[in-house]
């Protein structure tokens, strides 16, 4: 599936969710404007108020089914209290299946042809005389709420944004591009809203609508315009939730293989030193492979559900960065025993463990015999003045050295730097007295700081 076909699933995806909030919005307001219209007959002349209720009949029983349709928990348990009725459950099925296709409804029919009786029968060419002048304009715009609703649920609707090709995204599947027809009538609905709404209330058809001014009545109609800024405005949103969709994923992928490249590196090289050494074991071998294929599975686990893990201790963090590296290579690294007690978040604890195994890893390898590590955490300020937790790491190696612009020429470094970038994060190299080099990293927890772990050892200010 090309880059195209996978966008235009997205957008799909997206309409169909957007629209159960947009539609049970809407549903709310046109069940809103048949009540005002309904408490609106109370000022129409009795011989009028038959013909007037009859009217709205239609137009109503379609925004309570709208609003069935907005809200799937009510339907079931409305098919519960009913024992399942035959009618009742083929029209609930009905409405399940007109999720996310461009196709009619009964609700949306009963609403079409009852938006057409109100305007005919109520405000329009056949309306009642007698209401008055405020009674008119209330219903005038009611009736011009109604309509303009239900004509952006109409260009708005998720299956004109369906694929030629049927897809499934999360619970969601489409059937299908939406028929031609129906494209071509989505395209004539603004203008023709326009056109039938202008012809029924611009005239003075009743005296009724004589007595409301002309202008107010052009200024009222002109409302319906709002469906083409609807539209608009809504396909404009698709584009910018489809581009952070599409960006999202292709952040989560560039972590993926920034992960997979930091641990397979580090681990595949570590193996590499166990059997060229001149005290090679094939146990050992053998245990730091499964080490590694212990960590790949973490990993995977942690991809498909970031941060699910409690995180844990340095102390436990340090057992895990010194599992997968031969014998005679972890004796030359040392934790500082005052900081394996600190006890991190679950991201801050699976960034800490990449960050370590990097930096360690690259200091043994570069000929370092002692390798000395601490951990810290401390509230700090941030940017926009509340507070947060810092997390640091420093690694201090008596090897022979590396220069400051060291992320500029080691990939697995340059890799760690653009990780510490996503958190404010940083890494600094610096020269020690005496030989070695020190690296300081450090970024900001997702954790908030009022939300960090009691056994943490965080101090203010550090």
């Amino acid at each position: 599936m090309d880059g195209l076909d996978r966008r235009a699933d997205l957008r799909w995806v997206t309409a169909v969710r957007a629209l159960d909030s947009l539609h049970r919005t809407t549903a709310w307001l046109r069940c809103a404007s048949t009540a005002l219209l309904w408490a609106s007959l109370a000022w129409t002349p009795a011989s009028a108020r038959t013909h007037s209720a009859l009217a709205l009949l239609l137009a109503t029983a379609g925004a309570v089914l709208s609003l069935l349709h907005a809200y799937p928990e009510t339907r079931a348990r409305l098919e519960a209290a009913g024992e399942r009725l035959p009618v009742l459950y083929r029209l609930f099925d009905h409405l399940d299946s007109a999720r996310g296709r461009a196709s009619f409804n009964l609700p949306g029919l009963a609403e079409g042809f009852g938006m057409a009786a109100m305007g005919f029968a109520l405000v329009g060419p056949y309306g009642p005389d007698g209401p008055g002048v405020s009674v008119t304009i209330v219903q005038l715009s009611a009736v011009m709420v109604f309509v303009t609703l239900v004509f952006v649920n109409i260009v708005c609707d998720a299956g004109y944004y369906a694929p030629s090709q049927r897809v499934k995204l999360g619970s969601d599947k489409s059937t299908g591009a939406a028929d031609g027809r129906l494209v071509l009538l989505r395209r004539l609905i603004p203008v023709c809203a326009l056109l039938i709404a202008g012809g029924l209330f611009v005239p003075d058809w009743t005296a009724s609508l004589t007595a409301v001014p002309r202008a107010a009545r052009v200024c009222v109609v002109l409302g319906v315009g709002a469906v083409a800024v609807v539209w608009w405005s809504f396909d404009r949103i698709l584009d910018a939730a489809v581009a952070t969709a599409v960006d999202s994923e292709r952040g989560v992928r560039d972590m993926a293989c920034r992960d997979l490249h930091s641990m397979s590196k580090t681990a595949i090289s570590m193996v590499v030193e166990a059997e060229r050494s001149d005290h090679y074991e094939r146990v050992e071998v053998r245990g730091l492979l499964r080490d590694a294929l212990v960590r790949v599975e973490e990993m995977r686990l942690d991809w498909l559900d970031p941060g699910r893990g409690p995180g844990g201790t340095v102390g436990t963090l340090w057992e895990a960065v010194l599992c997968v590296m031969p014998s005679g290579l972890r004796e030359r690294c040392v934790l500082d025993p005052g900081c394996a007690s600190v006890a991190l978040p679950s991201t801050d604890y699976q960034l800490a463990r990449r960050v370590l195994s990097d930096l360690v890893a690259n200091a043994v390898q570069s000929g370092a015999l002692k390798v000395v590590v601490s951990v810290s955490a401390g509230r700090a300020a941030d940017a926009r003045g509340g507070r947060v937790v810092r997390i640091r790491v420093r690694v201090a190696d008596d090897g022979p050295g590396m220069c400051p612009d060291a992320p500029a020429q080691n990939s697995s470094l340059v890799v760690l730097k653009r990780d510490l970038d996503r958190y404010q994060g940083s890494i600094e190299f610096a020269a020690r007295k005496g030989g070695g080099t020190r690296v300081d990293a450090g970024w900001s927890s997702q954790q908030p700081a009022e939300r960090w772990p009691v056994r943490a050892a965080v101090r203010e200010g550090e």
